[in-house]
């Protein structure tokens, strides 16, 4: 499927699962590498970049609920 065709999904994805897909395509592009992603290495590798990853998205969260409050 040409990128052309996902542009509008890809648009109409939430904040959060952009941010999934960000990471999925990271982990793609690391392997297409021939390096290991963080998530394949040993488990607690893996529960320090979930834990990371999820405070970051309630984060970006919180900053666009302030940004909001104070434009609207």
């Amino acid at each position: 499927m040409p990128i052309t065709e996902l542009l509008p999904y890809l648009k109409g994805l939430s904040h959060d699962d952009k941010l999934l897909l960000l990471h999925f395509l990271v982990g793609e592009l690391l392997e297409d590498s021939g390096l290991i992603p963080l998530d394949a290495q040993d488990k607690a590798a893996n529960e320090g970049l979930r834990n990371s990853f999820e405070a970051a998205a309630i984060l970006a969260k919180a900053l666009a609920e302030e940004k909001a409050t104070k434009n609207g």
